[in-house]
């Protein structure tokens, strides 16, 4: 019960933490929205131009839609505790948790959920109202199952980004400077997590070589569940991925972390 007790307070501190910075998550947002102002704007430029109506797989109504959620979605899994990572193992600050009964792990994720918290229902709010327009514009449709399948494949999205960012925050144990690489990977994660275009545009080979990575079920398969490209039997099969991945990438954040424990000298603190 002490055990759990740690990390619910962990996890509260978390969700109190991101009460006080809610202003720049809504800036975060508000910043986001400029981008995806721009990809509306070319979208209806290129269904204008095109004599189809089905472009890669997606109606206008389809790509307008999968364009403005994935930008909420991308922010929403995003993870953004890298450089905290980065800093503990740089400063010693590592070391209190080697010292004292914390798990440094349990601590960054239920850290991690208890923001995320407070963020999904931020979103929430902000997507109830994004479906309410669509419905009225498009005659969107939305199932309750459908909408569960998203919610769950959210979730898993999330953790399956954070398991990625803890793995390569391990890099800062062999690295002194990592803030490079960090945006590089960032930016990378970005672009192959679909945030930006569906991944489809990019043609059959790119979408063989994304099916067997993990990036493309952070923002790509979730926001297709809600806009309703893809089919029931594909969306359990998509799920039953991410938590393969889910159970590879942790076993990859436990060897990385091993190996980078190893040459772990503390420094400060």
């Amino acid at each position: 019960m002490r055990a759990w007790h740690k990390y619910r307070r962990t996890y509260m501190l978390g969700v109190q933490n991101e009460m006080e910075y809610r202003t720049d998550f809504l800036l975060g947002i508000l910043s986001g929205t400029f981008i995806v102002i721009v990809q509306c704007f070319l979208w209806t430029a290129v269904f204008n131009s095109s004599p189809q109506e089905v472009i890669n797989g997606y109606t206008y109504p389809q790509m307008i839609i999968y364009s403005v959620f994935s930008g909420v979605v991308s922010r929403l899994v995003s993870a953004g505790f890298e450089g905290e990572v980065s800093n503990d193992i740089k400063t010693g600050g590592l070391s209190k948790f080697i010292a004292q009964p914390i798990h440094y792990f349990t601590y960054r994720i239920c850290n991690f959920l208890g923001g995320k918290t407070v963020q999904l229902a931020i979103i929430l709010l902000m997507m109830a109202a994004m479906v309410i327009f669509f419905m009225q514009v498009w005659d969107f449709r939305l199932e309750a199952l459908r909408t569960l399948l998203f919610f769950a494949s959210i979730v898993l999205g999330m953790l399956i980004n954070f398991l990625l960012f803890y793995s390569i925050s391990a890099l800062a144990f062999v690295v002194t400077e990592v803030w490079g690489i960090f945006i590089a990977f960032n930016q990378g994660v970005y672009l192959l997590s679909g945030a930006i275009f569906p991944l489809d545009i990019f043609g059959d080979t790119v979408t063989r070589i994304s099916s067997l990575l993990p990036f493309q079920y952070i923002v790509f398969f979730p926001v297709n569940i809600l806009n309703g490209s893809l089919a029931q039997p594909a969306i359990l099969n998509g799920l039953l991925v991410q938590v393969v991945w889910l159970g590879v990438l942790l076993i990859v954040s436990r060897v990385c972390w091993a190996a980078g424990m190893k040459k772990y000298v503390a420094v400060g603190g």
